[in-house]
């Protein structure tokens, strides 16, 4: 059985990435296939890192009472 997979993405990349496995001798459909089947078996991995230097907010204050009582209760959820 096969499904059908979606997406959206940056106009420009996919644009390479059409010409680059046009290049190839491979469509876009076999690469993401690849990709997948790489991903799922082990043989490609992903890392996501965060950034060590986000900005710390330490509070924000709502004009609206209601939003600011959400917000605290968020925020306690969160620590």
């Amino acid at each position: 059985m096969t499904t059908q997979v979606s997406f959206t993405a940056d106009e420009n990349l996919k644009n390479k990435a059409l010409q680059k496995a046009k290049d190839e001798g491979i469509t876009l459909k076999t690469l993401f296939i690849y990709t997948m089947k790489g991903f799922v078996e082990g043989k490609i991995s992903l890392e996501i890192q965060g950034i060590e230097n986000e900005p710390d907010v330490e509070e924000l204050t709502f004009k609206n009472k209601s939003v600011n009582k959400k917000a605290e209760k968020l925020a306690k959820l969160l620590l």
